[in-house]
């Protein structure tokens, strides 16, 4: 039962931090000096753009905690993102 929590909770952490990297204001400095160095229309500033790729490279060390110490601590560190994300989609839904 808490591998199937431990998996549900991370997805969701995933999923709000990527649209951390994507969407917030807080990494706009990020996704400037990446168009900065190596332009708009580069791949690089596509990966940093690109929900589908930057969720690859966050869910790589998340889901593996996730799956091998499916423990309390796990779930409460991934519940913090996960909850946010949950809440701001209810917030969105308008």
């Amino acid at each position: 039962m808490m591998l199937i929590v431990s998996l549900i909770v991370a997805g969701l952490a995933v999923a709000r931090l990527t649209r951390f990297v994507i969407d917030d204001q807080l990494t706009i400095g990020l996704r400037r000096a990446v168009i900065r160095k190596w332009g708009e229309d580069s791949w690089q500033s596509y990966l940093a753009h690109c929900p589908w790729c930057v969720s690859v490279w966050i869910a790589l060390p998340v889901m593996p905690v996730a799956v091998l110490w499916p423990n309390r601590w796990v779930v409460a560190a991934l519940s913090i993102p996960a909850a946010s994300m949950m809440a701001g989609l209810l917030v969105d839904r308008d």
